[in-house]
């Protein structure tokens, strides 16, 4: 990874230092960039965004692609042609400039820029840069299935790449492939695009500290992860399947001095969960839902409990399953490695096939 990361930066100081190249500046709002994700439009020339897994795709014509954002914090996947060319990390304050892969073949080539992490904050992307004479041509159409992907940090793959078990909190940026994930891989597997709705150490009903404000019931509707404005339009992206993956913060926020989560708080996390699957259904009606619990027997035990009780009263497209915990498989304060994403990726997949949503899996 460190060496994509410096061929990115490499390549970004090179190519914007060339003397006399002339540019191609292609605002925000061509219809030619394909947005994937949460993005708040209301300035069309500088689209913000603060949920992770957001991507954009373009194809583009010329021997150099570049970006136009805000953006000092995150580090992204630069995919050409389908291949990762290498890592990006902005280093630049205010709306900056920046080449991310130059000296290419002088043809036809499609980008793929990725949100490689999560972070708090909101960031803007302005347009893309080309080369003087260079165009944009129409994006493939994106593939017709789709998944959303409600969670906390595992959901968003944090720190998939570190080795050190214990880090701060913003080193595990560099070290973090969201690509790598379990929600990516899985959405891969079905060939669907993915929406995925994570932040860091929230919960159902509260967060890893016990906060009830810092839940996905509070969080579920925003258009940026860190802004309670403006609302999302769910009608602009419906997906066939809802997976969440929830629990393990709720736990952590729960559970009392003696290790064990009291039945008063565990009935607070049944109640708000199934308040989070009512908000869920609200959003995207009769869309199947998929609760697919962490490892901890009590967060199985309710979240299990709330989906029977769902079928019960009528609600049948709500389904339950769980991932293991995988012996040895964590890195950055208990998330898990690449390999361990694999594993829990296999096993929702599983899940996924057993609920035949996709009765014909379009294996990439």
């Amino acid at each position: 990874m460190r060496r994509f990361l410096f061929v990115a930066i490499l390549i970004s100081v090179l190519g914007l230092s060339k003397p006399g190249r002339a540019a191609t500046f292609v605002p925000a709002n061509n219809p030619n960039i394909q947005y994937s994700g949460r993005w708040d439009f209301s300035d069309s020339l500088n689209p913000r965004h603060s949920w992770p897994g957001i991507y954009i795709v373009a194809v583009f014509s010329g021997d150099t692609i570049g970006v136009r954002m805000e953006d000092t914090v995150n580090y992204y996947d630069v995919y050409i042609d389908g291949k990762l060319h290498g890592v990006f990390h902005g280093d630049k304050p205010g709306d900056a400039d920046y080449i991310l892969a130059a000296n290419l073949p002088d043809t036809i080539h499609t980008l793929r820029l990725s949100q490689r992490n999560i972070s708090f904050g909101i960031y803007t992307f302005s347009g893309l840069v080309l080369q003087d004479g260079a165009k944009l041509y129409p994006p493939p159409a994106p593939p017709e299935r789709k998944i959303e992907f409600i969670g906390d940090s595992f959901t968003a793959a944090e720190g998939n790449e570190a080795t050190q078990k214990f880090m701060p909190w913003t080193a595990k940026f560099p070290v973090t492939d969201i690509d790598s994930g379990f929600a990516t891989i899985t959405a891969r597997h079905f060939d669907a695009q993915y929406h995925i709705t994570a932040r860091s150490g929230i919960g159902a009903v509260c967060d890893w500290q016990g906060h009830f404000k810092t839940s996905m019931l509070h969080y579920f509707d925003r258009t940026l992860m860190e802004s309670p404005e403006p609302k999302w339009d769910f009608s602009r992206w419906v997906p066939n399947l809802v997976v969440i993956c929830l629990g393990l913060n709720d736990h952590s926020g729960l559970v009392g001095k003696n290790g064990r989560v009291s039945a008063k708080n565990s009935k607070i996390f049944r109640d708000g969960y199934a308040k989070l699957l009512t908000m869920v259904r609200s959003a995207y009606t009769g869309v199947p839902i998929l609760v697919w619990a962490p490892y901890p027997l009590w967060a199985r035990r309710n979240e299990k409990e709330v989906v029977a009780k769902e079928r019960a009263d009528g609600f049948k497209k709500i389904y339950y399953s769980h991932f293991d915990r995988f012996p040895g498989g964590y890195v950055a304060d208990g998330h898990p490695t690449v390999a361990t994403h694999k594993k829990m990726a296999a096993g929702l997949i599983r899940a996924i096939d057993r609920i035949g949503v996709f009765k014909n899996p379009k294996h990439r």
